[in-house]
């Protein structure tokens, strides 16, 4: 199973999704205001949510499915507060569900063909620097980066990018790499005496 696409013509994509559950001791969680984090037992659906496709290099964002990502049967806008409309949020359903403490491995999502056309797409949106934001349990997804000076400390940033360019070993010619593998990470806090758990932290590390 190839860890990212190496074509962006005429390519069938397979996309990859695995979940790990962590259990959080003790944690700062921020949630909007208006909006009640959830209770979850064992074995709740988990139901992500994409936004909007964001760039600091054009300021210009673009809804999720305006790329061709995997659809669900039905796109529904899933716009919750008033802080979600005044930012310019654009929340939409996704075909990604887990399962509360429920780990799963690798499951294929879709497999997606690009034409020219779409390849151009993801083509501009690499060379854009657009990052995928998704939110779960409002709940913003971000990628943990480990800082390699003395410190060793972890930061982490909004969304992942949607690909990069880079070159092969040897080679001088740009390759567009789409990250169509992610490992996604729920951490949770339970609660000993309900045993009900609250979200606490959602990352992902692309591939």
């Amino acid at each position: 199973m190839e860890s990212r696409s190496r074509s962006m013509h005429k390519l069938t994509a397979k996309i990859c999704s695995f979940l790990f559950l962590f259990l959080a001791h003790a944690a700062h969680c921020f949630y909007l205001p208006g909006v009640a984090p959830e209770d979850f037992q064992k074995g709740d659906l988990l139901k992500v949510k994409v936004n909007k496709l964001t760039s600091i290099k054009t300021q210009l964002p673009y809804s999720y499915y305006s790329l061709p990502f995997c659809p669900p049967k039905k796109i529904v806008d899933s716009t919750e507060n008033l802080g979600e409309v005044l930012r310019g949020d654009r929340i939409e359903n996704s075909p990604y569900v887990f399962k509360m403490r429920d780990p799963q491995m690798c499951t294929v999502l879709c497999r997606i063909t690009l034409d020219a056309k779409t390849a151009k797409q993801f083509k501009e949106k690499i060379d854009d620097e657009y990052r995928v934001n998704m939110i779960l349990d409002n709940l913003p997804l971000v990628v943990p980066i480990r800082r390699s000076d003395q410190d060793s400390s972890t930061v982490y940033q909004l969304g992942y990018h949607v690909g990069l360019k880079g070159q092969y070993s040897g080679s001088k010619e740009d390759r567009y790499f789409i990250h169509n593998h992610l490992a996604f990470t729920v951490k949770y806090h339970r609660d000993p005496q309900t045993d009900s758990a609250r979200i606490v932290g959602f990352q992902v590390k692309p591939y």
